[in-house]
């Protein structure tokens, strides 16, 4: 996970930084102000000005000072200077204050600051009853309010926005994890059929050594060095490919390599008849991928349920789609076999991935797998 923090550091110094310059602009448009429309002495200009501008400048982090004392420097100017009941110059910095308040605040909080002005506001009416001071304090109260009301817009606005981009955020670390897991889950899949199919090739082939002439033991042994030799291959490969979190860039078995897998279940001594039919490199890479790990599945457990029995693999490409049919005639007493009851799981999930359809199940003394795959992913 990516870490923000500096970048969101950064951010809080740049904006302090802004605002530092702002406080300064201010203070010298205020003294500036007062200095030429009021007759206030130089201090008092100062101080006013620089009670307004450090206001500005603790406003994020201490409002409630904040506004106080700003507030007081705007009832201190008008009753220092006596014309009117607002003097422009801190009635104007004051509605800044405000702005940078709503901005950084609450929507509770900014309600009582309004409340605040007008209750400053009446405080000028009852100690100085200057004329039209009802125009002029009803002005003040629309503007603060004005004010209030768009910087308490805005940081809802900002607020809202940030949860969205945290939600994205959130959405695609979550999005990361489950394509992770469906990858991983993927992987699990593909190590299960290597091993199952070539646990139960090595399985029968171990059994009918028992039963050869001595002088083909060594042939049998080759080949169940060949077998293991190429489980381990591929348990390797798969494995590796977990380890690094690599999504594909492995080679795969596709359905041209399956005279290989024919032929290594052929040294079991099961006679497997392999027909197929049409352009099989017009199929798509993973829908290639499932049709060999469900010719794969389906061997393995022809091997493993009725040992000995012929198999016939028929693959043929019509309608735009892989027609797969896997037959082999039932045994009496069929074996258990070792690993019994995930392949048919597997191999059904690979179909419908893909929105195509299985059947597995005995036909007339055979058992009968059929699976129909487009011939190219849809996604």
């Amino acid at each position: 996970m990516v870490d923000l923090t500096p970048i969101h550091s950064r951010w809080e110094q740049a904006a302090t930084a802004a605002l530092m310059a702002f406080a300064v602009a201010v203070f010298a448009i205020v003294l500036h102000t007062l200095q030429s429309d009021t007759g206030l002495s130089e201090r008092q200009a100062i101080g006013l000005a620089l009670v307004q501008a450090l206001a500005l400048v603790v406003a994020p982090r201490l409002p409630a000072p904040a506004w106080a004392c700003s507030a007081a420097a705007v009832v201190a100017a008008s009753l220092w200077v006596g014309a009117g009941l607002w003097v422009d110059a801190m009635v104007n910095s004051y509605l800044i204050v405000l702005g940078v308040l709503a901005l950084t605040g609450r929507a509770r909080t900014a309600v009582l600051y309004w409340v605040g002005t007008l209750t400053v506001g009446v405080f000028l009416v009852l100690a100085r009853r200057p004329p039209d001071w009802l125009w002029d304090l009803l002005e003040v109260a629309v503007l603060a309010a004005l004010v209030l009301v768009a910087g308490t817009a805005l940081r809802g606005l900002a607020a809202a926005r940030r949860g969205l981009r945290d939600q994205q955020a959130a959405a695609d670390r979550q999005r990361q994890r489950n394509t992770l897991l469906e990858e991983r889950t993927r992987i699990a899949r593909e190590l299960h059929d290597v091993v199952a199919h070539h646990m139960s090739v090595i399985a029968i082939q171990a059994e009918a050594a028992r039963y050869r002439e001595l002088d083909t033991a060594p042939e049998t042994f080759a080949a169940i060095h060949d077998s293991a030799r190429t489980a381990l291959g591929e348990m390797r490969r798969i494995l590796d490919v977990l380890r690094s979190g690599d999504t594909g860039s492995a080679p795969q078995p596709t359905l041209n390599d399956l005279p290989g897998l024919v032929d290594s279940v052929r040294a079991t001594g099961t006679r497997v008849d392999l027909a197929t039919s049409g352009d099989l490199a017009t199929v798509s890479a993973s829908i290639g991928l499932s049709a060999y790990r469900i010719v794969q599945e389906a061997l393995s457990n022809a091997v493993r349920h009725a040992p000995g029995a012929p198999v016939e693999v028929r693959i043929r490409l019509a309608d735009r789609h892989i027609r797969i049919e896997v037959d082999n005639p039932l045994r009496a007493h069929p074996s258990a076999g070792i690993g019994a009851g995930h392949g048919l799981i597997g191999m059904r999930e690979r179909t419908t991935a893909f929105g195509g359809t299985l059947t597995a199940a005995p036909v007339d003394g055979h058992f009968r797998v059929r699976a129909v795959l487009p011939i190219q992913d849809a996604s």
